[in-house]
C-alpha cells in the first residue's frame, strides 16, 4: 500500500509543543532561559515606547542557534522563518537579521553572568565533578585578515613618517605668517608621541584588539587567546579570551574564575608545559589544590653529576657547596612576576682552577639560581616522574582537547566573526554556552512537567479539535467532506 502525500494546503491542528516534543535540546534551551534572572536585560527595554520583541525568546533563539553551530544573524533569522524548533520559541514572530544583530550586540556583556548561573544549573543536574579540572588554551583566528594587521615596526615607521609630514607642514605654514612665526613654537602633532611610545604590540586596521600569534600550524596569525577550565564529565566551568599569547598569566584567573562557578572545591588540576610560572606554583600551594603540570627542562649541565640538585647548602655561611668542596656564595636577588631568586657564583680563581669545571659549567664559574619555589619545583619533577602522576597528567588530553575539537568541527567555531576584545570575548562565551546546554540536553534532567502530562494536555485539544470538525461537518457536509457529501473535501488532518 503507498501512503500517498498529503495536500500541502490542508490545515492541521497541531501545537508547537508537540512538534518538538522529541527534541531535548529545544526544550533545555527553554526552561534554562526560564531559569535565568533576565531583570537586567528586560531593564534594558522600556514599555512606553516602540514595541520590541519579547528578550527572553531571542535569547532562547540565539542560545540554541549556537547550539546549531548557526552563529550569522542571516542564518538565525531564515532558520526562524522555516524551522519549526525555532518557531517554538518565536511562534508567529520574524525578527529579521538587524534586529537579531543589535540585539546580539547590546547585550554580550551579560554572558558573563548567564555563562556561571548556567554552570550552576549543570551542577545542580549532578553533571559537575572538579574532582579533576584540564585548563588548556587555543589560538582562535580573528575576524580582521592578516593583511589588514600591522607589526610594531611598521606601526612606528608609518608613525614616524607621518609625524615628520605633520612637522614639514606647520613649518611651510609658518614661513606664510611672516615675523609673527617667530613668536609661536611649532606645535607637536597630537597623539603621535604616545602612540609610538605606547603601543608595542601588533594591531589590526579592522579589528585592533587582534595579536599575531603562533598557531597549532606554526605559522604566525591575527588571533586570540581563548581559554576553558572543563571538569571530569567536560562541562566547561570556565572560559576567558585575551590578547596576550602567553598562557603562563591566564592560569590563575582561570583557576579562581572556576572556584566560584561550582559550588565544590577544586581536586586535581592539570595544565601543559605552557602555564608554568613560579607564581603559578606559589598559587597552588596557598590554595590547596593538587596541580599536575610538567616543568621546563632545567638548563642541562656538560655531566648530570653536577646537576643543582648535587649542591649541598650550608645555612651558616648562606653558601652552596659543589660536590668537590667549592664554595659558591651569594651575590645578588632578583624579583620577577611576585617570586624571588637568589643568585649564588662561584669565584673565577676557584672554578678556573678546578680540574671538572669542564664537566661542571661552559662557562669561568659556576652559577645557581634558585628560586623561592625551588622546593615545589622538585615536589613537581618527582611527581610528574612517577607513574600515577604521569597517569593523572595523561586525562588532560581527553577532557580538555576534545571540547575545543567539539568547538571548532562539530560546531564549525574555528574563527571569530566579531571584533574587538569586549565582543570576541562574548562570542566565545556564547559558543561555551552552547557546549554545556548540549551537555545538559544529553545527560542532565531539568525540572519540568512529565511527558505523559504533556502528551495529555495535547490530547486534550486536540480532542476539542475533535469535536469541533465532526460539529461542522454535520452542519456544513459539503465544506468540511462528510460521507454523504458531493463536493471535494477539504483536507482537514486532526492529529489524536
Amino acid at each position: 500500500m503507498i501512503l500517498r502525500p498529503e495536500d500541502p494546503h490542508q490545515i492541521s491542528f497541531v501545537s508547537r509543543a508537540e512538534l518538538v516534543a522529541d527534541e531535548p535540546l529545544v526544550l533545555a534551551v527553554s526552561q534554562v532561559v526560564d531559569g535565568l534572572d533576565l531583570g537586567v536585560l528586560y531593564g534594558r527595554y522600556s514599555e512606553s515606547g516602540r514595541s520590541f520583541f519579547d528578550p527572553a525568546m531571542m535569547l532562547k533563539v540565539l542560545f540554541f542557534s549556537y547550539c546549531e553551530g548557526v552563529r550569522s544573524s542571516r542564518g538565525i533569522a531564515r532558520r526562524i522563518r522555516y524551522d519549526v524548533r525555532y518557531q517554538y520559541f518565536a511562534g508567529s514572530l520574524r525578527p529579521d537579521f538587524r534586529t537579531i544583530n543589535r540585539f546580539r550586540g547590546r547585550n554580550l556583556d551579560l554572558l558573563g553572568e548567564y555563562f556561571a548561573r548556567i554552570v550552576t544549573l549543570c551542577e545542580q543536574s549532578g553533571l559537575v565533578d572538579v574532582s579533576v579540572l584540564a585548563i588548556d588554551g587555543t589560538k582562535l583566528r580573528a575576524s580582521a585578515s592578516g593583511k589588514r594587521t600591522i607589526s610594531k615596526k611598521k606601526q612606528d615607521r608609518m608613525a614616524r613618517r607621518f609625524r615628520a609630514e605633520l612637522e614639514r607642514d606647520v613649518a611651510g605654514e609658518g614661513d606664510d605668517l611672516g615675523d609673527e612665526s617667530e613668536e609661536v613654537s611649532p606645535p607637536k602633532p597630537d597623539g603621535v608621541e604616545q602612540e609610538i611610545a605606547v603601543d608595542k604590540e601588533p594591531g589590526g586596521i579592522t579589528d585592533p584588539d587582534a595579536r599575531f600569534m603562533k598557531t597549532s600550524e606554526g605559522v604566525l596569525r591575527s588571533c586570540y587567546n581563548s581559554q576553558i577550565a572543563v571538569d571530569r564529565n567536560q562541562i566547561i566551568v570556565a572560559a576567558e579570551v585575551s590578547t596576550v599569547a602567553d598562557d603562563s598569566v591566564q592560569f590563575q584567573g582561570m583557576v579562581e574564575q572556576s572556584r566560584a562557578n561550582v559550588a565544590g572545591g577544586l581536586g586535581e588540576v592539570l595544565a601543559d608545559g605552557g602555564y608554568y610560572s613560579g607564581s603559578n606554583l606559589k598559587h597552588s600551594e596557598s590554595v590547596g589544590y593538587d596541580l599536575y603540570m610538567p616543568l621546563p627542562q632545567a638548563n642541562r649541565v656538560p655531566d648530570r653529576r653536577f646537576e643543582r640538585e648535587a649542591f649541598e647548602y650550608d645555612e651558616a655561611t648562606d653558601c652552596y657547596r659543589c660536590p668537590v668542596d667549592k664554595q659558591l656564595h651569594y651575590r645578588s636577588r632578583r624579583i620577577r612576576n611576585g617570586v624571588t631568586t637568589r643568585v649564588y657564583v662561584g669565584s673565577a680563581s676557584t672554578c678556573g682552577s678546578c680540574q671538572l669545571r669542564s664537566r661542571c659549567t661552559k662557562k669561568r664559574y659556576r652559577e645557581l639560581n634558585i628560586s623561592e619555589v625551588y622546593h615545589l619545583e622538585r615536589q613537581m619533577r618527582q611527581k610528574m616522574s612517577s607513574g600515577p602522576g604521569r597517569a593523572r597528567y595523561d586525562q588532560r588530553k581527553g577532557l580538555v582537547e576534545a571540547v575545543f575539537g567539539n568547538l571548532k568541527f562539530n560546531l564549525g567555531f574555528g574563527r571569530f566573526g566579531l571584533r574587538t576584545l569586549p565582543k570576541v570575548r562574548g562570542e566565545f562565551l556564547l559558543m561555551c554556552i552552547a557546549h554545556n546546554l548540549r551537555k545538559l540536553a544529553k545527560y542532565g534532567s531539568l525540572p519540568g512537567p512529565p511527558k505523559s502530562a504533556v502528551r495529555k494536555a495535547l490530547y486534550t485539544a486536540n480532542s476539542w479539535f475533535l469535536r469541533l470538525y465532526r460539529c461542522l461537518q454535520n452542519e456544513w457536509p459539503c465544506i468540511l467532506g462528510s460521507p454523504g457529501a458531493q463536493s471535494k473535501p477539504v483536507g482537514l488532518s486532526i492529529h489524536a
